[in-house]
């Protein structure tokens, strides 16, 4: 999908996002958000690629099941940090230390 795309269709999600009936607009906002961030690398993918296996690894999965999945879990938590703060996450950090006030202590 070409760029311009990518922009008449975010600009599309603002203006439509209160609207819709249940959660298909914010399905497909995620779903969007999740397409954009598979479209562009990680700012730590260089440093640090195995951030994702690790957390995963370190929160109770076998190591088998974290390598499975690791990049859609890394995909799917820069999509919901950077719809949650507005920003792109630097590092996997950011996104550790967010699941862990917004998640686990929502808990």
């Amino acid at each position: 999908m070409n760029p311009l795309t990518d922009i008449e269709r975010a600009r599309y999600f603002a203006a439509v996002h209160n609207l819709g009936h249940g959660e298909e607009i914010h399905d497909e906002v995620f779903m969007f958000a999740v397409e954009v961030m598979a479209g562009t690398s990680a700012p730590w993918d260089e440093t640090e690629p195995f951030a994702a296996e690790r957390y995963l690894a370190a929160r109770g999965a076998t190591p088998a099941d974290a390598s499975e999945n690791a990049v859609g879990f890394e995909l799917c938590m820069r999509a919901l940090y950077a719809l949650s703060t507005g920003s792109i996450a630097m590092s996997f950090n950011e996104i550790a230390s967010w699941i862990e006030t917004h998640v686990d202590g929502a808990q």
